[in-house]
C-alpha cells in the first residue's frame, strides 16, 4: 500500500470546525511556538535588526515591512492541525522512499565527504575555496530536491485517484495542501542537515589538518583568517538561508504542479531560479536612471517589462551569500530575517494561488 493510501485508509484527527476540540497537547504546542515567534520578533526589534560594524545597507535597519514575516509564521503555526501533521508526516515517508532521493543524497555525502581532495585546484585559498565549492554543491543538490520532490506531491494523488478518497476525510482542502508543502519541508530540512553536518565536518577536519592539528592554532584569528569558529557560525548560518531559497522554490513547484504538467512546471521553476538569482542586476536595470533615453536609458516598453520582472521574481539572489563566506563578511541574524521575511511573503502569496486553483478543482 503505498503512503497516499495509507494516509486515505487513516483514521485522522477531528477538527475543531466540525465541534471537536483539537487537544489540548496539539494546542498547548500551537501556544508555545506562537511564543518563541514573538519573542524572536521582540529580540529583532529590540536589538536583532542591529548587524557588525561592517554590516551596511538595508539590512542595517528596521521597519514596521519587518513584522510581516512574524505574522505569516504565527498565522502557519494556527492554520497547522492535526490533519495537517498526518497529512505532512506521511508525504515525508513517501519522499524518504524514494530510490531517487536516497542515491542523490548518498551521491551528495561521498562527493562532500571527499570534497578537501578538490583544494588543490586553488592552492593558498584553499579553505576559501572549499567554503565556495561546498555551498555551490549543497545548493544545486538540495534545489533539484525541491523542484522535483515538488512537482509529483500533488498530480500522483490525482492521476491515482487517491485524492478522492483522501478529501471524502474529515480533510479540508487547505489543510491538505499544507500538509503536502510541511511534508515537503521537513524532507528538505532532513536532507540539508545530513548534507550539512558533513560539509562541516570535512571543513573542520580539512582546516585542522591545515593548522598541524593544533585546535588553538585553527580556533584562533590570524593573517586575516577570523578562525574556525567564524567559519563554521558562518557556514550555518549560509544554510539557514539556503533553507529559506528551498521553501520559496517548493512553494513554486507546488503551486505550478497545479496549473501545468510536470516537465513545463520543472523548466519554468529553473527559469525563476536564474532569474530571481539576477534579480539585483534587474533592480539596477530599471531603476529611475534607467528612463533616461538622452543616456542610453531603456524604452518604455522594455523598461516596464524589467519593473514587471524586479516585482514578480523572488530575490532568491539575497539566499545565496557564498561570496560573503569567500570574503570572511559575516552574516547577521538581520540580514537573515530581511531575506526570509520575503520568502515568507512570496511563498503565502505562492500557497494562496495554489489553495484557489486547488479549490476550483473537481473531485
Amino acid at each position: 500500500m503505498s503512503s497516499s493510501a495509507a494516509t486515505a485508509g487513516q483514521v485522522l484527527p477531528p477538527r475543531a470546525s466540525e465541534g471537536v476540540v483539537i487537544s489540548p497537547r496539539w494546542r498547548a504546542g500551537q501556544i508555545i511556538v506562537s511564543a518563541l515567534i514573538i519573542l524572536l520578533a521582540a529580540y529583532y526589534y529590540i536589538k536583532g535588526w542591529q548587524g557588525p560594524p561592517d554590516e551596511t545597507g538595508l539590512a542595517a535597519s528596521r521597519s514596521a515591512f519587518d513584522l510581516i514575516g512574524f505574522v505569516l509564521l504565527l498565522a502557519l503555526t494556527w492554520l497547522t492541525t492535526p490533519v495537517t501533521g498526518v497529512i505532512a508526516t506521511t508525504t515525508f515517508q513517501e519522499a524518504i522512499r524514494r530510490r531517487w532521493m536516497s542515491a542523490l543524497l548518498a551521491f551528495a555525502l561521498v562527493m562532500l565527504a571527499l570534497s578537501t581532495f578538490f583544494t588543490w585546484m586553488q592552492p593558498g585559498e584553499e579553505e576559501k575555496f572549499l567554503r565556495d565549492f561546498g555551498m555551490g554543491f549543497i545548493i544545486i543538490i538540495t534545489l533539484l530536491m525541491a523542484i522535483f520532490l515538488g512537482v509529483a506531491l500533488v498530480p500522483p494523488e490525482i492521476e491515482r485517484r487517491t485524492i478522492f478518497t483522501i478529501l471524502s476525510k474529515p480533510v479540508d482542502r487547505l489543510e491538505f495542501l499544507l500538509g503536502k508543502f510541511l511534508g515537503l519541508a521537513l524532507t528538505l530540512f532532513i536532507n540539508l542537515l545530513f548534507l550539512s553536518l558533513m560539509f562541516m565536518l570535512s571543513y573542520a577536519l580539512f582546516s585542522l589538518r591545515q593548522n598541524g592539528w593544533n585546535f588553538s592554532a585553527a580556533l584562533a584569528s590570524s593573517n586575516g583568517n577570523p578562525g574556525l569558529l567564524f567559519d563554521l557560525a558562518n557556514l550555518g548560518r549560509a544554510l539557514i538561508l539556503q533553507y529559506g531559497q528551498l521553501l520559496i522554490m517548493s512553494a513554486l513547484a507546488l503551486t505550478l504542479s497545479l496549473v501545468v504538467s510536470n516537465i513545463t512546471a520543472i523548466v519554468f521553476c529553473f527559469v525563476v531560479y536564474f532569474g530571481g538569482q539576477g534579480t539585483a542586476f534587474l533592480e539596477h536595470l530599471g531603476g529611475d536612471h534607467a528612463a533616461d533615453q538622452t543616456n542610453g536609458g531603456l524604452s518604455g516598453p522594455v523598461l516596464g517589462l524589467v519593473r514587471t520582472l524586479t516585482f514578480a521574481l523572488p530575490r532568491l539572489d539575497r539566499f545565496d551569500v557564498r561570496e560573503r563566506l569567500v570574503t570572511d563578511m559575516p552574516i547577521a541574524f538581520n540580514y537573515i530575517w530581511k531575506a526570509f521575511g520575503s520568502g515568507l511573503m512570496y511563498i503565502a502569496v505562492l500557497l494562496t494561488i495554489a489553495y484557489l486553483v486547488f479549490s476550483d478543482r473537481e473531485f
